[in-house]
């Protein structure tokens, strides 16, 4: 399946995936934090501890660089003009470069 870019998405959809995303990750965080607070030493314990970090620094990697791309694009979506407006006002910079100058009086 091709990789999709961050504009190929729905603007409000990937609104509320990111809010989504951000939420379920705090609540990840919360429960690591949680896991540390306790006193289990336990091998198997710390190795899903620490997988479960490794998940969420994955995690919050992907999301920066979603934020990112998406900054890219709305700033280009700004930077974009109305074609129609560009071209209304190439015209009239047209007819005013082809109007006939008004005679000076000079002969």
């Amino acid at each position: 399946m091709p990789a999709r870019t961050v504009a190929a998405f729905d603007s409000a959809w990937l609104d509320k995936m990111v809010i989504k995303l951000q939420s379920m990750l705090a609540k990840q965080i919360k429960r690591a934090e949680e896991a540390l607070k306790k006193e289990d030493n336990d091998p198997n314990s710390r190795a899903a501890d620490a997988r479960t970090l490794a998940s969420l620094e994955r995690m919050l990697e992907r999301l920066a660089a979603m934020e990112q791309a998406r900054a890219l694009v709305r700033e280009s979506k700004l930077g974009k003009e109305n074609p129609r407006d560009a071209l209304e006002r190439r015209l009239d910079k047209l007819a005013a470069a082809t109007e006939p100058q008004p005679d000076s009086g000079k002969p």
